[in-house]
């Protein structure tokens, strides 16, 4: 009786690999997703740690005020964003990336990677 649960066991997985179905029962995407909102001239977080390959967005929340988000190194720039305007970057590699606001360069932020 143990070799016909183990073998049903078994052939389960490969049914579901050759199907292309996941057997993983965890829940995760692997993916993960932050946030940083840009109000009153600041980002909030200015500071952000994530991991890597995570999608970080910049979401505007400053009325009658355009914003950018532009990495230093260039690795990104949102071009301009007005209240409601939303940008996503996703971030796969390890790092530290320095960010400003093309229109108030006082504003600035970092994102670690972990």
């Amino acid at each position: 009786m143990k070799r016909v649960l183990v073998l049903g066991a078994v052939l389960a997985s490969l049914l579901a690999a050759c199907s292309g179905e996941s057997t993983d029962t965890t829940g995760s995407t692997g993916a993960e997703e932050q946030s940083v909102e840009i109000a009153d001239l600041a980002f909030d977080p200015d500071t952000l740690t994530v991991a890597v390959g995570t999608t970080v967005t910049w979401v505007s929340a400053d009325p009658n005020l355009p914003h950018t988000s532009t990495s230093e190194d260039e690795l990104w720039s949102s071009g301009t964003l007005n209240e409601g305007d939303e940008f996503p970057f996703t971030f796969e590699e390890a790092g530290t990336f320095a960010y400003f606001c093309e229109v108030h360069p006082d504003m600035t932020g970092t994102i670690v990677v972990e």
